[in-house]
Order: structure tokens, then sequence, then C-alpha cells
């Protein structure tokens, strides 16, 4: 989501993960939304017809834009684990870069319990790609083992996502730096698709 917004709905996309971020979900009232979209606040239910359809939309984008191989560049010539490595970096990056939406997406599943969340269907649905483009690159783990390994990968970097501070005192990285980040990643990667 780093592009700048063209179009007005556009705007007000852009201008609802800016309010989740600064104010959470909650906090990201209409009102708000329209004031840092520089709409009228009527356009919001124009475009949108509720700030449910709209909340909903902008979780649909940010996981799309989060989770979907096809947006992540094709990077030709990568080695399996190398692919992971640059997937898994920039998943922890993107997830420390936007706390707030991060957040709102294990919102229904963390709090509730709700397993028919999008963020479950996403994941589950980016693992099976993942190990299909792996596979494709030649790892040489059985489909069932991959798929297991990137379980275990996705589930270490969802955690480092959602507290990135919890383990400081016992090491050395710190997931705010790109290097350590990376470096995070490369173990992660390294020691469970050996």
């Amino acid at each position: 989501m780093d592009k700048k917004p063209g179009s007005v709905e556009e705007k007000i996309i852009y201008a609802t993960i800016d309010c989740i971020e600064k104010y959470g979900v909650s906090g990201a009232t209409n009102r708000r939304i329209a004031e840092k979209a520089g709409v009228n606040l009527a356009a919001i239910n124009y475009y949108f017809r509720s700030k449910d359809m709209l909340m909903q939309r902008v979780m649909v984008i940010t996981l799309k834009n989060a989770f979907d191989l096809s947006d992540m560049p094709p990077m030709p010539g990568l080695a399996a684990p190398e692919r992971c490595i640059e997937i898994f970096t920039d998943l922890i990056q993107g997830g420390i870069r936007y706390p707030g939406i991060t957040r709102a997406h294990f919102y229904n599943l963390l709090a509730e319990g709700k397993y028919d969340a999008l963020l479950v269907q996403r994941v589950n649905q980016f693992i099976d790609d993942l190990a299909g483009d792996l596979l494709e690159r030649g790892c040489q783990l059985a489909a069932d083992v991959l798929k297991v390994a990137l379980i275990q990968i996705c589930s270490a970097v969802m955690m480092a996502v959602l507290a990135p501070r919890l383990f400081e005192q016992h090491t050395e990285i710190n997931l705010f730096d790109p290097e350590n980040c990376r470096e995070y990643a490369s173990r992660l990667v390294n020691k469970l698709l050996a």
C-alpha cells in the first residue's frame, strides 16, 4: 500500500488504513476517515454503502497485499530457500510497518476464536501456494512435510509481527532493523527447510 491514491475510492481506502493505524478499528470513525481522505462524509456511504463494507474491503485488499504470491516479485533464479527467506522477510517488514492493520486482521481469530475469519482462509491459501512455488523451485521435501515446515515458519513470523519485542531480552534480534529481520527469517527457513 505504498503507492499514492488516485481516485476518491482509493483516497478513502488509504485514509481508512491510516486511521486504523493511528486510532485502531474502533477509533477509525467515518468522520476521521473522511477528513483524512479530504472528502465529504457522505462519500463513504456513496462508494462503500457503510463503514462495515469499507472495513471489509480494506481487510480484503490488505490481506491480498500481504499474502498473494502473484503480487510479489517473481525472483527468477532464486532457489526455494532464498525465495522463502525473501517472502517471509517481506511479511515481517510489512506487518511491523502496519501494526494496526495486522492486529485488526487477527482480532476475530484471537479475541473471538473465529476460524472462518478471512485471515485464516488467506493464510492457508498462502501456505498452499507457497508450497507449490517452492516445489517448482526444486525444494526436496515431500509436499506434506514442506507444508508443515511452512506452517511452523509462518507461525513464528506471525508471532514476531504481533509482538516484535516479546523475546527482545533473550535475543539480540531487533525486528525493526531490516538486516535483523532478514536474519530472523533466514534462521527460520534454514532450520525448517533443511
